[in-house]
């Protein structure tokens, strides 16, 4: 890497899933930490995103591809569900303060090695 090129801050990004229930609704949720030292700080710190989800199922039935998912979650806004609404609610109920919390103590970004 040519000198005049300096990294002046790390940053790694962590994908993490767990399952959510939502009524008849079951799937694994995807989501996603930007997890970074703050520069305010010092600390350990972190940006949480919902992402994705696979593995759905309706009634212990499996949801097969997008187009069945995009029909089931159109049936119940028909009847006036919004299911993705729930199943994010449901999502940053789990991806609390308390769970980012936990989740960043695992990491020491000062410990991250780059050669330069």
């Amino acid at each position: 890497m040519k000198n005049q090129v300096k990294i002046t801050n790390k940053m790694m990004m962590v994908n993490f899933q767990f399952p959510i229930v939502v009524g008849q609704v079951k799937l694994d949720a995807i989501g996603q930490a930007y997890v970074y030292e703050s520069m305010k700080s010092g600390k350990m710190a972190g940006d949480f995103e919902f992402m994705d989800q696979e593995n759905e199922t309706y009634m212990d039935m499996p949801v097969k591809g997008y187009d069945a998912w995009k029909k089931l979650k159109q049936f119940h806004l028909d009847f006036g569900v919004d299911l993705q609404k729930l199943i994010n609610d449901e999502f940053d109920k789990v991806v609390d303060e308390d769970f980012k919390k936990e989740f960043l103590s695992q990491f020491d970004i000062k410990n991250f090695e780059i050669n330069q």
